[in-house]
């Protein structure tokens, strides 16, 4: 008997020992699932700038060794980046002027990183941010934030198109909150398998409640800034009921010339462009007066369309917005 109570102890011991084991290590991930993962590609800029030749074609070669060949994964991708020499020759021409600012957003972004992750992740627990890749990189001019339809778990954020299309003092917070909605959404909600025949009503759909969560999660921010147009945001109400109007024989198209009409941004004519924005922030405004936000990230197929279908047709019969 005596010889066994120093058995029973270790026993007892061990059982505590691998009880505390699979607790620190159940902890250790769930911190980790709490962090993205954020890849920074601002100090490879340091270093090219402080090697970088005058002339025009070596120092554009130079860029193209150190930044974007060994970032396939980013670059890859003919269809949004070209990068031959000459084009790479006249970006870093105007690149220069733009340094400053991508500086300053980028010692911003580490400041507000922690505080914008954790509201975001207070409203929408159940994402899992440490299957998200966010790239602090540079886009060629191309956009401020991007999530490549051929993986939806990375987002890409353009620091120069950030400096070019907002400046220097852009309302971080309000991007990384549409952008991570949208990583968010593709976690519970998938995107297709043909991404081409994605219809134009889900892709408002999306545009839409990212920009409502940019607001509810911002409740400081103005329309503009959530639209990220003033124009929009003080001319396009009272064009709301005449493009829904317009939208709704076209919500099943899948064209991309019907797209870049309610999404893309082009200048100059008479109704703002991206109308399809400010609809899909309506129809996400007017939804979430009813139903949590997660739940409207969880439609899709048929009850999204018909939900969409019916809030444009109440949008284009009702009086000119103020």
């Amino acid at each position: 008997m005596e010889k066994s109570r120093p058995i029973k102890k270790a026993r007892r011991l061990t059982r505590l020992f691998l009880i505390c084991a699979v607790s620190i290590f159940s902890c250790a991930n769930a911190k980790s699932t709490d962090n993205l993962i954020v890849y920074d590609l601002v100090p490879d800029l340091n270093n090219f700038l402080r090697a970088a030749p005058k002339e025009k074609e070596d120092r554009a070669k130079l860029f193209a060794q150190t930044m974007i060949r060994p970032h396939p994964e980013i670059y890859d991708r003919p269809e949004i980046f070209k990068t031959d020499i000459g084009t790479l020759e006249r970006y870093l021409e105007d690149l220069n002027g733009y340094l400053p600012a991508i500086e300053h957003i980028h010692q911003r972004f580490e400041e507000q990183r922690a505080s914008i992750q954790t509201k975001f992740l207070n409203a929408f627990p159940d994402f899992d941010a440490a299957r998200a890749r966010v790239y602090l990189m540079l886009s060629l001019f191309r956009f401020d934030g991007k999530i490549p339809h051929d993986n939806p778990r990375m987002l890409l954020l353009g620091l120069d198109g950030l400096a070019k299309f907002h400046g220097a003092d852009v309302r971080l917070p309000v991007i990384l909150s549409h952008e991570l909605f949208h990583v968010y959404h593709f976690q519970v909600n998938p995107l297709p398998s043909d991404i081409d025949q994605i219809q134009l009503y889900r892709l408002i759909w999306q545009e839409g409640l990212a920009t409502y969560v940019s607001q509810m999660l911002n409740p400081d921010a103005s329309l503009a800034d959530v639209l990220l147009d003033a124009r929009l945001a003080e001319e396009g109400p009272k064009y709301v009921p005449m493009v829904a109007h317009s939208l709704l024989s076209q919500l099943e198209s899948t064209d991309d010339p019907t797209t870049a009409l309610y999404l893309s941004y082009r200048r100059g004519g008479l109704i703002p462009a991206r109308m399809g924005y400010l609809i899909g922030y309506e129809i996400a405004r007017r939804l979430a007066a009813i139903h949590p936000v997660t739940e409207l990230a969880r439609l899709r197929g048929w009850s999204l369309l018909t939900l969409v279908r019916h809030e444009i047709q109440a949008l284009a019969t009702s009086e000119v917005q103020k």
